[in-house]
């Protein structure tokens, strides 16, 4: 298999298992969504730079993009699909609405002492 395919193969399954949306990823890593799709698809191979870019955000190893075998679902998504769109969604949020959020976190934790 072509290296770019290879590695955009698991770019997608990464992002999927993360229940990100390319157009998500896109803004998490400010660039266009034209460009993960074409990371994706194999028609751009990523610099190392954006692979460690991709791996800290999908919460990956770099060396994971290389990999043979995808780790079975299981593996990658240790978390409710809640609490994944949570963290997905403070990776969007301006740094105000994310201490507003860790305030009411905050306040939950207290009420369920």
């Amino acid at each position: 298999m072509d290296i770019g395919i290879h590695i955009g193969t698991r770019i997608r399954a990464f992002r999927e298992a993360r229940g990100l949306t390319q157009a998500q990823l896109a803004q998490l890593m400010r660039k266009n969504v034209e460009t993960i799709s074409n990371f994706e698809r194999g028609r751009v191979i990523t610099s190392i730079r954006t692979l460690d870019q991709l791996a800290r955000i999908l919460n990956v190893r770099i060396a994971d993009f290389f990999l043979d075998t995808l780790p079975a679902p299981g593996e990658l998504q240790t978390l409710s699909d809640s609490a994944l769109k949570v963290l997905n969604g403070v990776k969007l949020l301006p740094e105000e609405d994310v201490e507003l959020l860790a305030g009411i976190v905050g306040v939950m934790e207290r009420r369920r002492r």
